[in-house]
């Protein structure tokens, strides 16, 4: 199994919505924390659009998530939140640039969906961890727990 490299200082990283809708606000503090840690924060282009409960259309969602998988410079993927739509779009998404440059996805719930079929026919490893919408307000003296063990391996590869 390939494994992503860890990520450095400066990395380009972005957030994605696969299924649920999501607002700017629901993820300020992830990105203020990704950006903490010292990564370049990529937000897509209609990453706030909504289609009823959706962050846009199938299609729209799909190309979001493929776009971030082609591009060779961004080194993960961070899932806003989970809910409902991954599985809708799970056979639209080619991964076949995730085996020539590996990255990190990082979700859950919904999320697990991605992780299935990552380790299944690609052969990567992913993390079953903390989305955007999870981070609570961001504070440097107080950091939750899970997003800074999620930090601890993302840059070192080891808990």
């Amino acid at each position: 199994m390939t494994q992503p490299k860890a990520l450095q200082n400066g990395d380009l990283v972005t957030i994605v919505a696969t299924a649920r809708r999501i607002s700017k606000e629901e993820i300020s503090t992830m990105v203020h924390l990704l950006q903490q840690w010292g990564l370049e924060v990529c937000i897509p282009d209609g990453l706030f659009l909504t289609d009823n409960q959706f962050a846009g259309n199938d299609t729209h969602r799909a190309t979001i998530l493929q776009n971030a998988i082609n591009n060779p410079n961004i080194k993960a993927i961070f899932c806003a939140r989970g809910g409902y739509g991954t599985v809708r779009i799970i056979d639209q998404i080619d991964f076949s640039a995730l085996k020539k440059h590996p990255k990190w996805i990082v979700g859950y719930s919904d999320v697990t969906v991605l992780h299935s079929h990552i380790h299944t026919h690609i052969g990567i490893p992913t993390l079953h961890a903390t989305m955007a919408i999870d981070i609570p307000t961001y504070n440097p003296c107080n950091n939750p727990k899970s997003a800074m063990s999620l930090r601890e391996f993302l840059f070192d590869q080891k808990i």
